[in-house]
């Protein structure tokens, strides 16, 4: 069975085409240094799942 925590990192890999691990070691470092809600830490994963995208663009357009 799968944990909803688990099966949100499937899904945003999925649609970010990103590792599933990375996505659940970016959301218990979150956890573990913010100290706020469920929602606030949602809205930092999805800032840094953007800038992850934005590094991996500006490295394609570098090479």
């Amino acid at each position: 069975m799968i944990t909803g925590q688990l099966g949100r990192a499937f899904q945003l890999a999925e649609k970010h085409k990103l590792d599933v691990n990375t996505i659940l070691e970016l959301t218990k470092i979150i956890a573990k240094e913010v100290n706020g809600t469920q929602k606030i830490e949602d809205k930092i994963l999805l800032q840094m799942i953007q800038i992850l995208e934005n590094n991996k663009t500006l490295l394609r357009e570098a090479t």
